[in-house]
This record gives structure tokens, sequence and C-alpha cells, in this order.
């Protein structure tokens, strides 16, 4: 093995007729492995006391373009030091000592933690719902799926780091939540396999734009249109879940429409929904009068074989679940309605009730809004309510369909 005092003076030009390894004498364990087509290697030995054996780890390729030979001969001491820990395996003895950590793969770990969050929970957390599962599997397979069979101890998370860098300049949202999975997986697994990896994350973080931004959402179409296609359809039950989203600015997948009657009371015209975020156990929230009113034409229309306040029409095995999905309609999406109903809360409500009213998490400053109860009082709500429905009615061109909202429209 010839010898060669490793700078990059002498490097830069040095070739070989076949494989041949260059040492220094002056740098115990660092070589240097040149092949016949000029690509230079360098690699580290150190006798593993552990194993009783020699192990050999590669450090990289020599580069022309720095002071490679400064950076290698840097890395031997801490090579050396993780080899004498243990830290260095031969992937032979990765894949027994991962098989006898269970230390799966990254498909394979985004399965364990959905398993996780969709079983109760001791600590009382909410679970997962059927729908986050989906979407966390969805965002996996579209961004992710690349490193699908990578043992999440090797995951290259640079690489995973530039790639959502890279998508969220086009798919700000997408990249968020892609981020935002592939974080969770990563903690889970750091936790139950007792490792130390470094959290994927976004570098820039750009910000996530509204559905206006985005085109999502056309806000040059008249609001009475938007009703108009509402008013056609059909099935009632659907007709009437529009029509409370636009009112509410309920969500509709997980709250609105497994909503079943005993979270309803139309005597207080409250809804009340299971556990929403950390900060609560469950959320009872006031509606409208106009709200009320559609209830109570759906308690009139009701099926007598479900408790489900929007059940679907046919029955899977024998029983009849909610309304699953609602009518595509041309120009208008549930989101929409969400979003037309929080731009007018923000005009006519309170900022820490109307987040209330639409399911919002409370920032700490909306808590302190809220005082010791930590909740807006039943008459708080109703005010609100009340307001940003008779609001969207100025805006729908809608007769009052009260006394009182009569009064309130006239003052």
């Amino acid at each position: 093995m010839p010898h060669i005092k490793f700078t990059d003076s002498n490097l830069k030009p040095l070739s070989a007729d076949k494989t041949t390894w260059f040492t220094d004498p002056t740098v115990k364990g660092l070589r240097l492995c040149v092949t016949k087509g000029g690509v230079k290697t360098w690699w580290v030995n150190k006798w593993d006391p552990t194993t009783q054996k020699t192990r050999s780890v590669k450090l990289g390729q020599w580069a022309s373009k720095v002071t490679h030979c400064k950076w290698a001969k840097g890395q031997v001491g801490k090579i050396a030091h993780d080899i004498t820990e243990g830290r260095v395996l031969s992937r032979d003895e990765q894949e027994t000592a991962r098989a006898r950590l269970g230390i799966p793969t990254f498909a394979q770990a985004l399965e364990q933690y959905i398993a996780h969050r969709t079983q109760p929970r001791a600590s009382g957390k909410a679970q997962m719902k059927p729908g986050t599962a989906y979407d966390y599997r969805n965002s996996f397979a579209n961004h992710l799926k690349r490193w699908a069979d990578v043992p999440v101890d090797e995951l290259p998370i640079l690489e995973i780091n530039q790639h959502l860098n890279n998508l969220q300049l086009d798919k700000a949202h997408a990249a968020n939540h892609a981020s935002s999975v592939a974080g969770a997986v990563v903690r889970f697994i750091n936790k139950l396999c007792a490792l130390a990896l470094p959290i994927p994350s976004l570098l820039d973080n750009t910000k996530t734009r509204s559905r206006v931004q985005t085109g999502k959402l056309d806000m040059s179409v008249p609001w009475v249109d938007r009703k108009s296609e509402i008013n056609a359809i059909k099935n009632e039950h659907i007709r009437l879940a529009w029509m409370i989203t636009w009112y509410t600015g309920f969500r509709h997948e997980d709250s609105l429409r497994p909503l079943t009657w005993d979270q309803v009371e139309l005597d207080a015209g409250t809804v009340t929904f299971g556990r929403l975020k950390r900060q609560e156990e469950e959320r009872k929230i006031v509606v409208s009068d106009e709200v009320v009113r559609l209830f109570k034409r759906l308690w009139e229309i009701r099926y007598d074989d479900c408790e489900w306040v929007f059940p679907s029409r046919r029955k899977v095995d024998g029983e009849r679940g909610h309304l699953d999905v609602l009518d595509r309609l041309p120009t208008t999406a549930a989101g929409d309605l969400r979003h037309l109903w929080m731009s007018t809360a923000r005009e006519v409500a309170p900022r820490h009730v109307h987040r209330w009213l639409a399911q919002q998490t409370m920032t700490d400053d909306d808590l302190r809004m809220l005082g010791h109860y930590g909740e807006p009082s039943h008459d708080e709500q109703s005010r609100a309510a009340n307001a940003i429905a008779s609001a969207i009615n100025t805006q729908l061109g809608v007769t009052p369909s009260s006394v009182v909202e009569l009064k309130r429209k006239r003052a």
C-alpha cells in the first residue's frame, strides 16, 4: 500500500492504473482509494474492541474545489469514536439490530402511528378520526412515497426537507401537510423505539395561501347564485345540511354530517360537539334562530330507525348511516360556505366568539377574553350567531323568518 502526504496539491493530480489504496503515515486510520477511472474516495479504518475486528467506514469522494484533505482528517477522530462506542454497524448487523428493536420502514411507521392514534388512548387524548387517517395516507402517498421502504433510522432527513421545501413553492398547503405527517411519524417512532432521529420540517416555511388566494373560491360569484344552487337540491336532508353550513360555519366531515339528535337541544338552541382540541372535553355551541328553524324541519323529516340528524336514504347490511358526501354543485363547495360565513362573522361578531362558534382552536388571547369560565356565555353566543345569520340574510336578500329577526333588521 503506497504512502503519500495527504495534501490537496498532492492529491489533485493523483491517478492509478488500477484500484489502489493510499495512506499517510502521519494520519493513522485514514485511507484514500483511487480507481482506474480517477475516482478518489476517503475511508477510515479502526479496530472495534467489542467485535474484535477492523471496521471500514466510507467518508465520501475527494473534491478538488475545496480543502477536502482538511475535512477528511477532521473526520477520523469522530468516526473512530463512533466505532469504539458501537455506533458503526455492518448492513447485516443493522438489519439484526432493527429486527431486535422493531425498527420499521417509513411506510410501516405511518401505519403504526395511525393504528396508535385511532385506538382509545389511556391519556384521554382524542382519537384520530377516519377522515384524518385518510388524509395522512393520501399525503404520504403523494409526497413521501419514495422513502416508504427506507428504515426510519436511515431516513435522509435533509433530502426530505429539500423535497418539501421545493414542493411548498408551488403547493404550500400540501407541503405543510406532508411535513406534519412526516414529523408526527418520526416523533412517534423516536418515542416507541428509543431513537433520536431529527424531525423533518420545512426550511422556508412559506405561508399557506387562503382559498381566495389559490383561486379555489371565486368571490365574484353572487351569494344569491350559490343559494339558487342549494335550493335546487332535491334531497331535503342534503339541502338543509348545506344551509346549516352556511349559517354556522360548522365543519362537515367530522362534525356536521355525523351529528346525532342527542347532540342537539332545540329548546336551548344549542349543538354539542365531542372533544375538538386538547383544551376541552366538549364544546356546546349556541346557534341562531334561523338554524333552530332548520333543525326543527330536520326533526319533522327524521327517520325513526336511526339517530342521525342527516340520515342517508339507503341502508347497508340493514343499517342506515349518515350522509357520506354532499351533492357536487357547479360553483359552490362546503368549504366555500364556511369561508363565506367566516368573512361575515369577522365583520359583525367579536373574534373570540366567532372562533368559538366556528369550532376553531382558541388562542391564548381568545381564552383571556373568555375569562374565568373559558367559554362565551349563552347570551353572548346567541347575539353573535343571530347577528351573523342576519348579515348573511341581508347578502341573500332573504325575508326575515321571525318577528325578532324583523325587529333586528329594522334596528
